[in-house]
């Protein structure tokens, strides 16, 4: 497999994206499958919540032990799983075959620098919007290379999240913008499914058929969205990472 060349740091946004794109395509067969798990595990808290029959309130979070129990689980499980995809997304980038022993052993030792980074970044971010927004946004953007920087390179959480704001500051807005049009995307490909599934639910209702064989495949359908967006969101950060950190 060859060596995928990247563009500069002065390449444009569309250039950059574009070069997402092709790491997504070129990975998105090989990263599916430990992505799916990744969202799986990630969304335990949402499953369990539903067997409860009460609903979500961002405003008023539960006080149910067993739910925040399974959010601490699926978050360290999501780190790991997320680290193995984009391990795997390097490894090919740099023409290498995908193996699952170098990715996981490679996940597992920088996991709990993952987990402290995402718990320090969060507080980070959550302390930048208290200040007038501005900066909370601002940091929101530069860790967005959180990941990339912890696998890839060595040092305190401290000095990850420093590395984040080095990297990116010089080219924030370019950031900010394949950021933000990666999101949109995502939207509107969510809202077109939903679309589809909603018109599907009102042919299989017509039908006469089960809605709770149904619903399973929205379920289905919805993960299978997000196992795709972490591949494709991986693949932009580690192009973002690669071009910022190519002339820093």
């Amino acid at each position: 497999m060859p060596e995928l060349k990247l563009p500069p740091r002065s390449a444009s946004v569309s250039d950059l994206m574009d070069a997402a794109t092709t790491v997504f395509r070129m990975t998105l067969a090989k990263a599916l499958p430990a992505a799916l798990f990744a969202m799986l595990l990630a969304g335990l808290p949402d499953m369990y919540w539903m067997t409860t029959g009460k609903p979500f309130d961002f405003l008023h979070p539960p006080l149910d032990s067993r739910f925040w129990a399974l959010a601490a689980v699926g978050l360290v499980c999501y780190q790991f799983l997320a680290a193995i995809v984009m391990l795997r997304q390097r490894a090919m980038m740099d023409g290498a075959a995908p193996d699952l022993n170098r990715e996981a052993s490679t996940a597992l030792r920088r996991w709990p620098m993952l987990v402290a980074t995402y718990v320090l970044g969060s507080a980070a971010i959550f302390a930048g919007c208290l200040l007038l927004i501005v900066p909370g946004l601002y940091l929101l953007f530069c860790l967005l290379l959180l990941r990339p920087v912890v696998l890839f390179e060595a040092g305190s959480p401290l000095q990850a999240l420093v590395r984040c704001v080095r990297l990116v500051r010089p080219i924030w807005p370019k950031v900010m913008a394949a950021a933000v049009i990666a999101v949109l995307i995502f939207f509107v490909c969510t809202i077109a499914a939903g679309a589809c599934l909603g018109i599907l639910h009102a042919i299989v209702a017509a039908a006469g058929a089960q809605s709770t064989a149904f619903s399973a495949f929205s379920a289905a359908c919805q993960l299978g969205i997000e196992a795709v967006a972490l591949v494709y969101f991986n693949a932009l950060w580690l192009v973002l990472y690669s071009v910022a950190s190519s002339s820093a």
